[in-house]
């Protein structure tokens, strides 16, 4: 986990999905950032990344989080979906971000926003 307890999230962890609607009065919004060297896939319900030596880009939004329990239930929840943690520099912090083993024959998200293709593919 996180020292500074700052996150990068870009899937139902990210505002108005569920997981955020959980989790939201231990998380802070602090601003959205577009994380060049990743690609997004969807997994159905959720979505993965894994890192690229593209220029795509992500959409994410960095958090902090601010009840230790939470955070170690959100690391706790996605280490048991099969996702693993890993830190990106963003702003000169070092931010947590949980990226995925392997893509299988998961539906890439070419835009690279969660939110926009979850919604549009929802309806």
């Amino acid at each position: 986990m996180n020292k500074n307890s700052l996150y990068a999230f870009y899937g139902s962890l990210r505002k108005g999905m569920s997981n955020y609607e959980l989790y939201k009065e231990a998380m802070v919004y602090l601003y959205s950032v577009h994380l060049k060297g990743f690609k997004l896939y969807s997994m159905g319900e959720y979505p993965c990344i894994v890192k690229s030596d593209t220029d795509k880009t992500i959409v994410a939004e960095v958090v902090k989080i601010t009840n230790p329990v939470i955070e170690k239930e959100i690391h706790d929840m996605e280490i048991e979906e099969g996702y693993f943690y890993d830190e990106v520099t963003i702003q000169n912090d070092q931010v947590g971000i949980y990226l995925y083993k392997a893509i299988e024959n998961f539906i890439e998200v070419k835009e690279g926003d969660w939110v926009t293709f979850f919604r549009q593919n929802k309806q």
